[in-house]
């Protein structure tokens, strides 16, 4: 390893929209796994922390693919060689970092909002590639959130000052920041005008209207408290965006205006409801009378008293219905057995009283060509019974299997 390093310049803290720079290589280590730990004298790479992941770009075309830092050195992953002092021109993915630091200040802006008007603090935060998660320690209500959203956009739309402070430890003594952990050494603040002060390692925009638009996606109880999804600038936009076209898709379908989309919404589904109803129990009639058939028939109920069997084959009925059914045939019999579902993917029913189904499941499970399993008093499966006929002769070798 190389020996007397100096400690990496580090252009990100000071200025997040430096993109592209120049520096000279302090050291150059291979690694075991073929790709090279490079320290510059100067960056704007992030390496990531705070919930934030590393930049990613390139070093005079060489892939920076992952970062870190050591003390105060921070170290690129790159794909090639660099000799010691060389002049090199580091690239770092601008639109990666632009969304990350739109999205990263749009939550400092609501997170210092919430803890501002509830008391709450931020406890855990993450920037992902989709969208950002917030952690709040206590819970808030959809009116909260929606106030917190609309002051958030407010202070956007003000285009106050973002302010980076790096003070002395009395200065830092004095001041009221939000911080997740007790910080050691040199502390970075992240200052929004009267809306937060928080301590940050990461990037960020210089004002706020930058930050374009602030949207909570989502919400739910948490541990506690609340975890938020939430977008910002770009990805705020475009989330919007497809929100809407998929609001006049709706609207156009359901032939309302867009704002009564959720009305309509509840009147099919309750027409829905009411056909489903309508539906199982005409398919329950037609399982009666399907079953009352085949009880008049000496093959489908078999010649013994008190060992007869009760089956039903329909290609329409739902395991649901099946399972309602069966719990009252089977009442009285030997078993009762039902097949259901389209050509290729048939699915059966048996309950008993009599039988342990569990036991048999391999016996039966050969008998009807499928698999499955269950408990004593029920077992269910995939079936190889492809008419009613085939039903009633499996039914009746199950039968005499189980008679003797």
């Amino acid at each position: 390893m190389t020996e007397n390093r100096r400690e990496t310049e580090k252009i990100y803290e000071t200025d997040g929209l430096t993109f592209v720079f120049d520096a000279e290589v302090l050291s150059c280590d291979a690694r075991k796994d073929g790709l090279f730990d490079v320290v510059l004298d100067r960056t704007a790479f992030f390496p990531g922390g705070g919930g934030q992941d590393p930049d990613t770009g390139f070093i005079d075309g060489a892939r920076v693919s992952g970062m870190r830092q050591n003390g105060g050195e921070i170290i690129h992953v790159a794909d090639r060689a660099f000799g010691k002092g060389s002049k090199v021109t580091g690239k770092v993915d601008a639109e990666k970092r632009l969304w990350r630091m739109e999205n990263h200040t749009g939550e400092h802006i609501f997170s210092g909002i919430v803890h501002r008007l509830f008391g709450f603090d931020n406890v855990g935060f993450h920037l992902g590639d989709e969208y950002v998660t917030i952690d709040t320690s206590g819970p808030l209500t959809l009116a909260d959130v929606e106030k917190a959203e609309a002051l958030t956009n407010e202070v956007i739309r003000r285009n106050e000052k973002i302010e980076i402070l790096f003070p002395e430890k009395d200065e830092l003594a004095k001041m009221t920041y939000r911080s997740k952990k007790e910080l050691e050494g040199q502390v970075r603040i992240v200052r929004i005008g009267d809306t937060d002060m928080c301590a940050c390692c990461a990037p960020h925009l210089p004002s706020t209207g930058m930050a374009g638009y602030f949207t909570v996606l989502a919400f739910m109880p948490y541990k506690g408290g609340t975890r938020l999804y939430a977008l910002s600038g770009s990805g705020a936009v475009k989330e919007t965006r497809s929100r809407l076209n998929a609001l006049k898709t709706a609207s156009e379908t359901l032939s309302v205006k867009p704002c009564d989309v959720p009305a309509a919404i509840d009147r099919v589904l309750a027409e829905n409801a009411a056909r489903e109803q309508e539906r199982v129990a005409l398919l329950t009639d037609l399982l009666e009378l399907k079953i009352a058939a085949a009880t008049a028939s000496t093959t489908a109920t078999g010649n013994e008293s008190g060992n007869g069997y009760r089956a039903v084959f329909c290609e329409q009925a739902d395991m649901r219905t099946l399972n309602r059914v069966g719990e009252k045939h089977k009442e009285g019999a030997l078993f009762f057995l039902a097949v259901a579902g389209p050509a290729g993917k048939r699915k059966y029913v048996m309950k008993s009283e009599k039988i342990d189904l569990k036991k048999a499941a391999p016996a039966i499970n050969e008998i009807l060509g499928g698999r499955g399993g269950g408990s004593a008093g029920e077992i269910s499966g995939s079936a190889s019974v492809e008419s009613e006929e085939q039903l009633f002769e499996a039914a009746e070798r199950i039968a005499e299997r189980f008679r003797q």
